[in-house]
């Protein structure tokens, strides 16, 4: 079970590793690549015959998180955290106002 931080419209992760909205996907693979001994069964979902159509999906399915990346730009638009007994996560305030409820944080890249 991962011990993971919510900052509201803004980034997932731990003391070792972070995943940021707007950040490159080579980034996040880079990121699972080193924490292979912790974050397991990763799936990688994308339209093989139109790349460009439809989001990059890479889902932690043993951690209940998904994140979604826009397919034009590869950069991480949308962290799920969608089954909270799988993973243990903290909520931080990214600001005064009201967060957003920490199951989803979604942001648009243009």
């Amino acid at each position: 079970m991962l011990d993971l931080e919510v900052v509201p419209e803004r980034s997932l992760g731990n003391e070792q590793w972070e995943l940021v909205l707007g950040m490159p996907i080579s980034q996040a693979i880079a990121i699972m690549r080193q924490q292979c001994r912790t974050i397991k069964d990763i799936h990688l979902c994308y339209c093989d015959y139109d790349p460009l159509a439809m989001d990059i999906i890479m889902n932690l399915t043993e951690d209940g998180i998904r994140l979604v990346f826009d397919p034009l730009s590869q950069r991480l638009k949308i962290i799920e955290v969608y089954n909270m007994e799988k993973s243990k996560t903290k909520s931080t305030a990214a600001s005064t106002l009201t967060p957003p409820p920490p199951r989803l944080l979604t942001t648009r890249l243009k």
